[in-house]
């Protein structure tokens, strides 16, 4: 289904505007298409996996990111660089 922009409601405009993070103007036209997700490949399973054995899947965006900035750290002291 092929949709005008000004027919949308106010909170329909509102919710795409802030995916496509733009302005709609009143004369483009709005399709929505979904797509099936394809599973994650074996080797990011395996990491997921082994993520929740270690109880690391519960950590919040602020544990993660302490531990990338002692990570980091840690890599500046010993004068390695990413990757190394």
């Amino acid at each position: 289904m092929i949709r005008l922009a000004k027919d949308l409601s106010t909170d329909q405009k509102v919710a795409i505007e802030s995916l496509l993070g733009r302005s709609l103007s009143e004369d483009e036209k709005i399709s929505i298409r979904t797509l099936p997700m394809r599973p994650a490949p074996e080797w990011l399973q395996e990491i997921q996996r082994d993520a929740r054995r270690k109880g690391l899947d519960t950590l919040t965006m602020d544990e993660i990111d302490s531990e990338i900035a002692v990570a980091r750290r840690e890599r500046r002291e010993r004068g390695q660089r990413p990757g190394e």
